[in-house]
C-alpha cells in the first residue's frame, strides 16, 4: 500500500513539474515583455538583464504622450472586439440551440458544412473577403473588421453550444412544452441560463481571438482611424524600432484578455470539465 501512495506521488510531482515547466514557457516571454517596458533604451540595447536595473516610465510617458493616437488604437480594438463577441454568441447560442434540440430536414448537412470552416485556411478567404467588401464599400470601417471575424469565430461557438443544449435534459424541455412555454420562450429562461458556461467558454475564446487578431485588420485595415492594435504595434515598431516603447504598448494591449480571463476564470473551466466529461 505504502509502495502505491509513493508511485502515486511521484507521479503528481512529476505531473506537476511537468505542468510548471510548460507554465513558464508561456510566462517567460510575457514577463520579460513587461519588465522590458520598464528599462530605459540604453539598459535594453547594451546590458541582457531579465529584471529592471532601475525602474522608468519614460516608455509609457511616450505612448501616454501620444495618447490621442493610440487610444484610437484602442478604441477600434475594443469596439470590433465586442461587436463581434456579442454578435457571436447570440447567434451561435441561437444555431447551437436549434441544431441540438430543434432537428430539421438537412440541418447535419448544413452544420457540416458551417464546421468545414473550421477546416478552411483564412488565407485562402481574405482575397474574396476583400472583393466583396470593396463593392460593398465598407474596407476600413469597424463594419468591414467586424463582420470576418465573426465568420472566423462562430463555426467553433456553434460547435460549443451545441454539444451544450445536447448535454442538456430532454425532461427540462418537455416540462416546459406542458407548462406551455414556446421554444423561444424555453430557449431564453431555461435552456440558456443552464448552458452558461458553454456562453462563458464561446466568450472568452471569442475575445482572445478577435482581440490579437491580424491578418484580417491587416489586409482590411489600410487606414490608421480603423486600425485595431494587432496592426498599430507593427508600425511603432517600423517607425523607430524603440523595444521600450513596444514593450510598453504591448504591455497595455495585453491586460483586457487577462482580466477577461480573471472575470470568467472559475465558469470557463467548469465548462471545459464538463464539455471532457460529456465527451
Amino acid at each position: 500500500m505504502q509502495i502505491k501512495l509513493r508511485k502515486r506521488d511521484i507521479t503528481s510531482a512529476l505531473l506537476l513539474l511537468g505542468l510548471l515547466l510548460i507554465s513558464l514557457l508561456f510566462i517567460i516571454p510575457i514577463a520579460y515583455c513587461v519588465f522590458t517596458s520598464f528599462k530605459t533604451t540604453t539598459e535594453i540595447l547594451q546590458e541582457v538583464t531579465f529584471f529592471p536595473r532601475r525602474l522608468t516610465l519614460e516608455n509609457y510617458a511616450y505612448v501616454f504622450d501620444r495618447g490621442a493616437k493610440y487610444i484610437n488604437y484602442y478604441w477600434n480594438t475594443i469596439v470590433i472586439t465586442l461587436s463581434s463577441v456579442a454578435a457571436t454568441v447570440f447567434m451561435a447560442a441561437l444555431a447551437g440551440y436549434a441544431f441540438a434540440k430543434l432537428p430539421f430536414h438537412g440541418s447535419n448537412k448544413i452544420l457540416a458544412g458551417i464546421l468545414f470552416v473550421l477546416a478552411f485556411p483564412l488565407t485562402a478567404m481574405l482575397i474574396p473577403i476583400y472583393m466583396m467588401e470593396s463593392n460593398l464599400g465598407i474596407i476600413n470601417t469597424h463594419l468591414g473588421l467586424t463582420l470576418p471575424n465573426i465568420i472566423t469565430i462562430l463555426p467553433f461557438s456553434i460547435f460549443i453550444m451545441r454539444g451544450a443544449f445536447r448535454g442538456l435534459p430532454q425532461e427540462l424541455e418537455d416540462s416546459a412544452d406542458i407548462d406551455g412555454c414556446g421554444v423561444a420562450r424555453t430557449w431564453w429562461s431555461i435552456m440558456l441560463p443552464l448552458a452558461q458556461n458553454a456562453l462563458v467558454i464561446v466568450l472568452v475564446s471569442g475575445f482572445y481571438n478577435v482581440w490579437g487578431e491580424y491578418t484580417i485588420a491587416k489586409t482590411l485595415a489600410t487606414r490608421e482611424n480603423v486600425m485595431p492594435i494587432s496592426v498599430a504595434l507593427t508600425l511603432l515598431k517600423g517607425e523607430d524600432w524603440n523595444y521600450g516603447v513596444l514593450s510598453s504598448a504591448i504591455t497595455l494591449s495585453i491586460i483586457p484578455p487577462i482580466v477577461v480571463f480573471a472575470a470568467f476564470q472559475g465558469q470557463l473551466v467548469e465548462g471545459m470539465v464538463a464539455g471532457s466529461i460529456k465527451g
